[in-house]
C-alpha cells in the first residue's frame, strides 16, 4: 500500500545562525517555496476560486445600508471630501472611504473590495499550504478554506458598502504576507506585509487586538533573527507609529461621526444609545442592575421611548437629550459600563452572552447586509460551516474539542508546533475580541462578530490539518523510516510509497 512522504521542505525550521558568514540562513525557506509538480494542485484549486469568484462578482448588486453614507457619500454622488479626513475630521477612519473614493461608483467599490478579497484569501491558502508537508493536508486545508470563502456568509461582504468587507480581507492578507515572510525573509514581502497592516490599522479599530498580533510576531523576529533584525524592527516602527496615528485620531473622528448619525450624538454615544435600546431598557433584571449597582440615572422619558419593541433611535436621541443626568453619567461610564456589567452580574452576562454569541458567531441575518446569488449546494455548505442559530456554539465548542485531542495523539504540538500556536493563539484572540465588541456594543451582532467569526473557524481550521499533517508525517516514517535532513524531497517517491528526504525540523530531530 502507497504510502504520503512529506512532499516539502519542513516549515517549521528554526532560521539557523551562520557559522562561516557565507551560508545563507534563509535558503531552506527559499526552497521550500520552490515550485513543484504537486504545487499544480494548487494553482488548479486557485483557478477554480477566482472563477468563483468572478461568477459571483458578475451576478451580485452593490449593497448600501444606512451606514454605506458615512463611508462612501451620498448615493447621488462620491463626495469624498466628506468622507475621507487624514486628520480625524470624518466620520470614519480613512481606510475604507478612502478606496471608495478612488473607486469613485458603488460598482467599482464593491469590485474593488471583492478583488481584494479574492486576493486575499489566495495568499493565505498559499502561506497555508507552504505550511504543511504533506499533499493530503495541503489538499484538505486548501479546499476548506476556500469553501469557507465561497459562502454567503465570507463574500456577501465584499459587495456591501461598509467597513467590514476590508477588516477582513486586509486581516487574512496581512497575516497570510506574514507568514510567508517568516519563510522567506523577503523584503518585498516585508514591505507589503507593512503597508497592508497600515491600511487595515485604519478600517476598524476593532481590529486592533489582532493587529496586537502583528506587533508580537514582529517583535519577537526583531529579537530572535539577527540577520534580519532591522527589517523586522523597521516594520515594528511602522505598524507601532500607525497605531499612533490611529489613537490621535479616534477623538475628532468620533465627533466628527454626530453629523451623520441618525441620533445627532458621537459614534461612542449613539453606541451607548443602541445599547440602551436593544438591551438595558428590554431587560428588566439588566435594567435594574444598571439603576442599582452600576448608579446609572433613572430618565422617564427613556423608559417611555425604549417601551415599544422597535429600532427607535430617532425617539430615544430625543429622550436622551431631556435627561441632562444620563447624559452625563454616561459621558463618565459608557466606556467601561459593559465589563462592569459583566463584573456587578455575571450570572445574567453569562446568559446574555449564550443569547447573542450564535448571532455574532453565526452570520445569521445576512440578508440585511447583501443578497447573496447561489453559487454552492448552500445548505449543505452553510450547514457545514455555518449551522442554525442553536447549534452554533455546540458545534464550536465540539469542533474545537476535536482539534486539540487531534493536535495531541498525532504530536502535532512537536512535529507543527508553529501551526498549532497560531490556531491556539487565533481562536483565543477571535473569543477575546468579539467578547470585547459585544461589551462596547449591541444590536447588529451578525455584522459585528463577523471578523471573529471568520477568523475563529480559520484558527479551527489550521489546527485540524496540522493534526492530519503531523498524523500523516508520523504515518509515513514509521513505515519507510525518517529521512536525512537537510535534503530535497521527492514527489514521485510520495506517492508511490518509496522513501524520500525530506527536510526535518529542528522540532523534530
Amino acid at each position: 500500500m502507497a504510502v504520503e512522504r512529506p512532499v516539502a521542505v519542513d516549515p517549521e525550521v528554526d532560521e539557523p545562525a551562520p557559522t562561516d558568514g557565507s551560508a545563507s540562513t534563509v535558503e531552506p525557506a527559499r526552497r521550500g517555496l520552490r515550485r513543484r509538480p504537486q504545487d499544480l494542485v494548487l494553482v488548479g484549486l486557485l483557478l477554480a476560486y477566482v472563477a468563483a469568484r468572478a461568477s459571483i462578482a458578475a451576478r451580485v448588486e452593490p449593497f448600501r445600508t444606512y451606514d454605506s453614507r458615512s463611508y462612501a457619500g451620498l448615493l447621488d454622488g462620491s463626495n469624498p471630501t466628506a468622507t475621507v479626513s487624514f486628520t480625524g475630521h470624518a466620520p470614519r477612519l480613512w481606510g475604507t472611504p478612502l478606496l471608495y473614493a478612488l473607486a469613485g461608483s458603488d460598482p467599482a467599490r464593491a469590485l474593488a473590495q471583492a478583488l481584494v478579497g479574492t486576493v486575499a484569501w489566495s495568499v493565505l491558502a498559499v502561506a497555508l499550504w507552504f505550511s504543511l508537508r504533506t499533499l493530503t493536508a495541503r489538499v484538505v486545508a486548501t479546499v476548506l478554506l476556500l469553501g469557507l470563502a465561497l459562502t454567503p456568509a465570507a463574500y456577501v461582504w465584499d459587495h456591501t458598502l461598509i467597513s467590514e468587507s476590508l477588516s477582513i480581507n486586509l486581516g487574512l492578507l496581512a497575516f497570510g504576507l506574514l507568514a510567508i515572510w517568516v519563510r522567506t525573509r523577503s523584503r518585498v514581502v516585508l514591505v507589503a506585509t507593512t503597508l497592508v497592516v497600515l491600511w487595515w490599522i485604519f478600517v476598524r479599530q476593532d481590529m486592533l487586538l489582532f493587529v496586537g498580533l502583528v506587533v508580537l510576531v514582529l517583535a519577537g523576529l526583531a529579537w530572535r533573527s539577527r540577520p534580519h533584525r532591522r527589517a523586522a524592527a523597521a516594520a515594528l516602527v511602522a505598524v507601532l507609529a500607525g497605531l499612533a496615528w490611529n489613537v490621535a485620531i479616534l477623538g475628532p473622528t468620533d465627533h466628527t461621526f454626530a453629523k451623520w448619525s441618525a441620533s445627532g450624538y458621537s459614534q461612542t454615544e449613539e453606541t451607548f444609545l443602541y445599547r440602551l435600546m436593544v438591551q438595558v431598557m428590554d431587560d428588566p433584571q439588566m435594567r435594574r442592575t444598571y439603576y442599582q449597582d452600576l448608579g446609572m440615572p433613572r430618565c422617564r422619558p427613556m423608559e417611555r421611548a425604549t417601551a415599544p419593541k422597535a429600532w427607535r433611535i430617532g425617539a430615544v436621541s430625543q429622550a436622551y437629550t431631556a435627561c441632562p443626568a444620563l447624559r452625563a453619567w454616561s459621558d463618565e461610564h459608557r466606556m467601561s459600563v459593559g465589563y462592569r456589567y459583566a463584573l456587578a452580574d455575571p450570572r445574567h452576562y453569562a446568559w446574555t452572552m449564550e443569547q447573542t454569541l450564535p448571532a455574532a458567531l453565526g452570520s445569521t441575518a445576512l440578508h440585511t447586509y447583501g443578497k447573496p446569488v447561489p453559487l454552492l449546494p448552500d445548505g449543505v455548505v452553510q450547514a457545514v460551516y455555518f449551522p442554525a442559530a442553536p447549534r452554533v456554539l455546540p458545534t464550536l465548542g465540539g469542533i474545537t474539542l476535536v482539534a486539540v485531542l487531534a493536535c495531541l495523539l498525532t504530536g502535532a504540538l512537536r512535529r507543527r508546533r508553529r501551526l498549532v500556536v497560531v490556531g491556539v493563539v487565533g481562536g483565543l484572540t477571535s473569543v477575546a475580541s468579539v467578547l470585547a465588541s459585544l461589551m462596547l456594543s449591541a444590536g447588529e451582532y451578525t455584522r459585528f462578530g463577523i471578523q471573529e467569526s471568520l477568523y475563529l473557524r480559520i484558527s479551527l481550521l489550521v489546527l485540524l490539518v496540522a493534526a492530519l499533517d503531523a498524523a500523516l508525517t508520523r504515518r509515513a516514517e514509521r513505515t519507510v523510516g525518517p529521512a536525512g535532513p537537510g535534503e530535497e524531497p521527492d514527489p514521485a517517491a510520495a506517492e508511490q510509497g518509496r522513501p524520500e528526504p525530506a527536510t526535518v525540523s529542528s522540532d523534530e530531530r
